[in-house]
């Protein structure tokens, strides 16, 4: 599985860290996909928990995570995807029904029935935003800070075995902001569409000295933990009276 992280009794590999990182050097973990060594994963949540940003895999992709009330976390997110001067909402990755029950509402018999028979999985739900979701952050042309209210929220609950050790087991299931790596290509997407999670195949060049992408200096830690489809998660629309498709990837979903 390789280096794990400090806390893990292994040693992590190592890159110079550029400004902005809350750390000082990136924090490169690699697990084995089955999440049998995920317990390398805490100095990764500890870093979560004072507000970093880094790279996490999941079930369709690699993504970039925050948690929920990190708010400085989320603005270097936005601004790594290059998504100043825009209100871009991103995905939010759950622990459980539960806690998508607490930042969503309108969750009739009909949405309960679909998000349980399909989640955990490679899915993305849009659902109406509760009051309790806090309000995002947007840049403006300045860089000076904004904050806007969410009318929906894309919401997910991942099989992937590492970061439901990560989520579930080390960060007692908090809830994280997640959003697809940038990529030379990448075109964005529709507006929640944005939590697809496609399409780094694999992050290992993040875990040698000479690597240079814009995102791996960018972020305080990468979980690698094998390649990853590049599918993406599939995107439905849950806030009408009938199922809308907005992005076909992973899964074969059951709406019945």
């Amino acid at each position: 599985g390789g280096g794990g992280g400090g806390g893990g009794g292994g040693s992590a590999t190592r890159n110079r860290a550029p400004p902005g990182r809350i750390v000082p050097e990136l924090e490169f973990v690699s697990v084995e996909p089955d999440g049998s060594d995920s317990w390398k994963c805490m100095d990764v949540a500890d870093i979560l928990r004072r507000g970093g940003c880094g790279v996490v895999p999941t079930e369709s992709g690699y993504a970039l995570a925050t948690l929920l009330d990190g708010r400085e976390g989320l603005e270097r997110v936005l601004r790594i995807k290059g998504l100043e001067q825009c209100k871009k909402p991103l995905s939010l990755m759950c622990s459980d029904l539960s806690t998508i029950d607490g930042y969503c509402y309108g969750i009739n018999q009909r949405v309960f029935k679909t998000l349980k028979k399909n989640l955990p999985g490679p899915y993305t739900f849009i659902l109406p935003a509760s009051t309790a979701l806090p309000k995002m952050i947007f840049l403006d042309s300045k860089g000076s800070r904004h904050s806007w209210a969410r009318k929906t929220l894309g919401v997910r609950i991942s099989s992937d075995p590492v970061l439901r050790y990560l989520q579930d087991d080390l960060l007692e299931g908090a809830p994280m902001l997640v959003s697809s790596l940038p990529t030379d290509d990448d075109e964005e997407e529709d507006d929640e569409s944005d939590g697809a999670l496609p399409p780094v195949r694999d992050v290992t060049s993040c875990g040698v000295e000479a690597a240079d992408s814009s995102w791996c200096v960018a972020v305080d830690f990468v979980v690698e933990a094998g390649q990853r489809p590049v599918d993406g998660s599939t995107v439905f629309d849950l806030t009408g009276a009938e199922a809308v498709l907005l992005r076909e990837g992973l899964g074969d979903i059951d709406l019945s």
